[in-house]
Parts: structure tokens; sequence; C-alpha cells
């Protein structure tokens, strides 16, 4: 079989109408090549990762599902999650957070803003998902030079990538949850037609306040701040009342669906596919204390909506250099508005406070490779994209209302290369990734005024792994180094933020506002892995190390405080972070398992030589899991220690207490004729225990939910 292709690759436009990349045709001819008739769809690209990817399969999903991605991922080795109520919880990786964990969908971004602030919710619905990838450190190049933290890759099913065994195939679920008295449903369907197989998928969820034990807002937060605000009929100031036994405004509501085609030719390795889906939820968000008794008092509430559109193919070759080509390409258009809702003095000044767009595109082209009998393997590819980010804040809010509008368009390109050399018992990698990023400030262009620039960022990597079966006494051991080179480019929230971030309860300030614009973030990083089996047991152990130059995070600046109510300003400094995550299973007998993790990072601003804040602890969890074809009951054991390393003056962060969460769950598939129906039970927070998460702006006000049963039914026909 002969082909001849001609593919033209996109453009890519600065705001000025100038190329990023110039257009390239590209013509390769393959005389006499055959193809596999394998129609499983493209293989993770995650193969290509220089450490282990941890892939969460379906059925844990199914378990821990929660309304947020970082809820439901939350106690992977290595992962936490940065809460800020049951609907707002980003994954936190090694401590890293926002743009240094890229959140993805299918291999291109989520497109929405929560790598903006972390009260911003993720755009993906847990219950349809079919894995999640977590890529741990800078070794994920393939994603973007911005994802020193890792990579959190959802497997999503809007699109069918393989062809059922069935005309009509698909599954649903639903659940009763005693927190918030929520109820949620969740379905896909796949229909196939000759070579076309037609996907749909839809969820929707309803909760209210949830219950928590004991106070809203901790002792120590009540002792610093002392929350009061203004009473007109006494011309004094009065105590804010703290909630007990209920979390106000921690509500939530949501829906999703898509629709998506795929073209499978039976007899061909072809992939060709288009999904169109929508994501709106309603969230809100706890209350936190201005500091100010005479501003606004009241909550706010989260109002998200995103459209996507997607375009995917994919083609196997089964003899020759090239072993395969992906490509793909997503547009998002994301809105959302904060919502005020006065109480007290302001009770019916109700306005939206800020609102924010993003429309982005972001496209992507992997030819995977090999060489020298498959000793060679790799995968050489470009990605860009361009986003447009418009944040409109409110100055004076009603009667008399006044708005800002802050507008950026960034545009992005990077060309990757990431080769693996396998011989015998060893393996060498090497990984490179270039990328050139433009943004531009149009707030003020209208005044004659335009900053911002173009710049670029190069990134490297490097690893050894050695491998052994029956090494001594253990079946196989495996260890791995890594060294990795990052550098990172300011996004332009970090540069040039200027509006009242809601989630955070703070005036947001960009780095490059004080004249003294954010230097390019470079990292030196260093790694390594074990891995060894013996019998019924496998252990997992990785350390780490990176050094930054000007590492960017945000920080109180109470030298802003002046008409802008308490502010945060990004800052760089020079700092290290330095960790651990170990994981062990155990099959003690048939049908029971035993699972150990423990993962820890210790964060350094070395310049004031003082603790980078919000920093997750050393944590501990176990899980004990009886299965069979039909039953499964397991209990978890998950425990976080005190968080006392903490920014001190002048406005300290406090510090986290400990805290233990023990969960219990059971599942019992039933056959109803030629049907299976799973029953399952849950119970999370057993002993009701205070949680409050070390990783969230907003653990003083918001901690995790009290004790909570969910019941549900799943079918799979």
């Amino acid at each position: 079989m002969s082909f001849r292709a001609a593919i033209t690759l996109p453009l890519i436009l600065s705001a000025s109408g100038q190329d990023l990349l110039e257009p390239l045709t590209v013509t390769a001819e393959m005389e006499e090549m055959t193809v596999t008739a394998d129609a499983s769809g493209p293989p993770s690209l995650g193969q290509f990762s220089m450490q282990s990817v941890r892939t969460v399969p379906e059925e844990i999903l199914q378990r821990n599902a929660a309304a947020t991605l970082g809820e439901t991922i939350g106690w992977e080795p290595g992962v936490s999650s940065g809460y800020f109520g049951p609907a707002s919880s980003r994954p936190v990786v090694r401590g890293f957070e926002g743009v240094r964990v890229r959140t993805l969908r299918d291999d291109l971004g989520t497109f929405d803003l929560s790598d903006v602030s972390p009260d911003h919710g993720v755009a993906l619905e847990p219950f349809l998902l079919e894995s999640v990838e977590i890529h741990r450190g800078p070794a994920s190049l393939l994603y973007g030079n911005s994802a020193i933290g890792g990579a959190v890759n959802a497997r999503s099913r809007v699109l069918a990538r393989e062809r059922p065994d069935r005309a009509i195939s698909g599954g649903w679920e639903t659940r009763y949850e005693t927190q918030g008295d929520g109820l949620s449903g969740a379905g896909h369907l796949s229909l196939l037609t000759g070579p076309l197989v037609f996907r749909f998928t839809g969820s929707a969820r309803d909760s209210g306040d949830l219950s928590i034990p004991g106070r809203a807002r901790s002792g120590a937060y009540e002792k610093l701040e002392n929350p009061r605000v203004y009473d007109p009929a006494s011309g004094t100031t009065i105590p804010v009342p703290n909630p007990d036994g209920t979390l106000p405004n921690s509500g939530h509501d949501g829906s999703t669906w898509s629709a998506g085609v795929s073209w499978l030719p039976e007899k061909l390795p072809l992939l060709l596919g288009a999904s169109y889906s929508r994501f709106d939820t309603r969230y809100g968000v706890p209350w936190i204390y201005p500091g100010d008794p005479t501003d606004l008092y009241g909550n706010y509430t989260l109002d998200l909506i995103q459209d996507r559109f997607d375009l995917e193919g994919s083609i196997d070759l089964d003899h020759g250099p090239v072993s395969k080509i992906e490509t793909r390409l997503a547009y998002g258009a994301y809105r959302h508005a904060e919502l005020f809702e006065g109480l007290g003095k302001d009770r019916g000044r109700d306005f939206a406070d800020s609102t924010f767009e993003k429309d982005a595109i972001e496209g992507r082209v992997d030819v995977h490779h090999r060489a020298l009998d498959e000793r060679l393997t790799g995968i050489i590819g470009i990605s860009g994209g361009t986003e447009d980010f418009t944040a409109v804040r409110t100055v004076f809010p009603p009667p008399d209302p006044q708005r800002v509008r802050s507008t950026f368009r960034t545009d992005q390109a990077g060309l990757y290369l990431l080769e693996k050399y396998e011989q015998g018992e060893w393996a060498g990698q090497l990984g490179y990734r270039i990328e050139k990023v433009r943004i531009h400030d149009h707030s003020l262009e209208q005044s004659g005024y335009l900053r911002g620039g173009n710049d670029f960022s190069n990134s490297a990597s490097a690893a050894l792994t050695w491998t052994r079966e029956g090494a001594g006494p253990l079946d196989r051991l495996a260890l791995t180094g890594i060294v990795s080179r990052v550098e990172r480019l300011p996004t332009a929230t970090e540069r040039y933020a200027f509006w009242n971030n809601a989630g955070i309860g703070r005036f947001l300030v960009g780095g490059d506002l004080d004249g003294s614009p954010l230097s390019t973030e470079e990292s030196l990083g260093f790694e390594l892995g074990l891995e060894a089996d013996k019998g019924p047991v496998k252990a997992r152990l990785n350390g780490y190390h990176y050094d930054f130059d000007n590492f960017i995070f945000l920080q109180e600046a109470p030298e802003l405080t002046g008409g802008f109510g308490r502010a945060v300003q990004y800052i760089e400094r020079a700092a290290t972070f330095t960790g651990f995550e170990a994981e062990l299973d155990w099959t003690i007998r048939e049908h029971l398992t035993l699972s150990l993790m423990s993962d820890y990072v210790r964060a350094e601003n070395k310049d004031d030589n003082e603790p980078i804040p919000r920093m997750p602890p050393l944590r501990f969890g176990t899980r004990l899991e009886w299965s069979d074809d039909r039953f499964t009951a397991g209990i978890e054991v998950r425990h976080a220690t005190a968080q006392d390393r903490v920014k001190p003056a002048p406005r300290p962060e406090l510090p986290t207490g400990s805290y233990t969460l023990v969960n219990a769950d059971v599942s019992w598939t039933v056959p109803v004729r030629s049907h299976e129906f799973t029953v399952f039970l849950r119970g999370t927070n057993l002993l009701n225990e205070e949680a409050r998460v070390s990783t969230s702006f907003r653990k003083d006000v918001a901690p995790l939910p009290g004790r909570g049963v969910s019941l549900g039914v799943r079918h799979e026909f």
C-alpha cells in the first residue's frame, strides 16, 4: 500500500497579525507500507515520560469521584488539592499549583481559568472520565515548559477511540449524598453504525450547603482577624457570627453534556473525530473577612460556562521509521462571573463584581518514530495556541457603578523532542523543548499605551534507568536518575493583574506593576526513583530536589493596602523544593490487598529565609480492600500532620493542625437478566474530624466536610 499526503499546519498569529509560525507544508511518500488493523486509538503520550506515569483507572475514579478533579485525586502520592469548597478544588502536585501544573483533557488544555486563581473550577466532570494520568515533576516536556510541577491529563469519553463490540453500548450512574443533601447523575451512550461511532455524554448535580464538625472559622483566625461588620443602626461595629455545624454558601449545582462522532474503519488503523461539549456550573465560595468592617459584607457565587470544540486524528503504521502520527486541535470559549449578594448592612445590594472571559485555541502534532530494531524510540512534535483573556472588575459598586477592563493576548508555539534508547538492562532518555511566547496587555491601548513582548524559553531533561529481573532477593529492581533544567516565562496574570479576587479575598497585583518586571523562572532539578517487586509486594519511592533562581508566587503585600483593601502581589525569590513520595502495594492473600502511601515537600524562600506559603504537610495513607468478581469492601485511613512551617510577620500565615480521615466503602454487582447493576455505598470522614487544608487560601474559614454517606447505583451495558 502506498501513501502520499500533503499536510499544511495552521498559522499561529500574534495580536499584530505577524506569524509566530510560518505555514509549513510537509509532503511525505511511503512506499509499500503495511498498516495494522488495530483501531484502538492513540496510546497515551505518557509512555514517553522520563519516569513512571501514574494512571488512576476508572474503577478508582468511580469510587473517589467528587465534584472536582482536585478532590477526586487529592490523595494520590505527590498530589494534594487547593480546597476552596466542594465545587472548586484544583490539583496541587509536589507543592506546585496554578500554571506549574497543567490540567489537560485528552492532551490539550482545559481552557478554563483555574490556573489564574484557585477558586476557579476546573472544567471537567470526574464522573465522566475514563482515567487520569498524573505526570509528576518537570519531565513532562510534552505539555509545555510551564509544567514544572507536572501535568494532570484527564481521559474523557467525548470521543470513541476504539470500535465498540456492540451496536449500542454505554452506562449510567446516579447517587445520593447526605452531605448537602446532594443528588448527582451521569451517563454515556455509544452508537455504532458502519465505520462511524456516535458518542453522547451528560451529567447533572445539585447540592446544598455542607455540614462541618464545629465552627467554620478556626479559633486562631478569629483571634487574629476578629471579624466585624459596621452596623448603621448603632453606628458601631459588631462581631460577625461564626457558623456552627454548617458551612454557608458552599452549595453548588451544574451540568455537562457532549456529542461526538468518530470515524473508525474496521480494517484500517485510522481515527478521525469531532466533538462539542458544554460545561455549566454555579457554586458558592465561603465567606472570608476582607479586613475592613465598612467594606462590602456578603457572599460570592461563581457562575461558570464553557463551550468547547475538539478535532482529533491518528494513524498507526506497522513498518518504517514512523510508527504513529497524531494530531489534535481544540477551541474553548469560557465565561464566568463573580456575583456578590449582600448581607446585613448590604442586603439587596447585589451585582456582578468581576467577570472573566477566555477564548483559546490549541493544537499539537506528534510523530512517533523508531529505529535500530526499536531500541531507539521517540516522539517529535509541535504545539501552539493563542489565548484572549479579559477581566472586568468593579471599582465602585452600585448604585453608581464604575468598571475597568483588562485585556491580554498570549500566543505560544513550541517544538519538542524526546528520545529513548534501550540496551539490555539500561535505558537512557533525552528530552528538549523550546517555546516562544508573546504576551501583550491591551488594557490601555485606546490611550496609546501597549505593553508586552516576546521571549523564548528552553527546557531539557535527561534520565538513566537500570532494570534487573531477579536482583538478589528481589524479583525486580529498577533505579532511575533524572536531571532537568526548565525555564518558565511569567504569565499575563502574573505580570499585569490588577483586580479584586473574590476567591482569595484579596486584591490581586501583578509583579510587573511595581516597575521591576518579573524574570524568567529557572529551575534545576534532580530526582531519584526506585521500584522494587518481591512476590506479592510492589514498592515505589521517588525523591526530588528543585532549585529555583526566580520562583514566582503570591504573597501578602501590606504596603499596597491603601485604596485596595487587602492586597497580594506576585513576587519572585530564590527557592528550593525538596520532597518524596512513596507507595507500597501488598497482596496479602487472594482477594485481599493492602496499599500504603506517604509524601512530603519542604519549600524554602532562600532570599528571605522563610517558608514558601501554602505547602502540603507530611501525609500518610492506607487502604485495606477485599474484592472478588461481585463484591468489594474497603477501608481507608488518611492522616495529614500539622503544617507549622508558615510565613511569619508582617501578616503571618496561620499554621494548620493535623487531622485523620477514615473512609469506608462497599459495592455489590447484581445480575439482572442479561445486565449487571452495581450498588455502592461510601462513607467519608466517619470520625467527623475537623480538617483544614494547608494548601488553600481559605483553610481558616472553610474546613473539609464532616461525616457523610453516599449511596448509588451504576449500570454498564
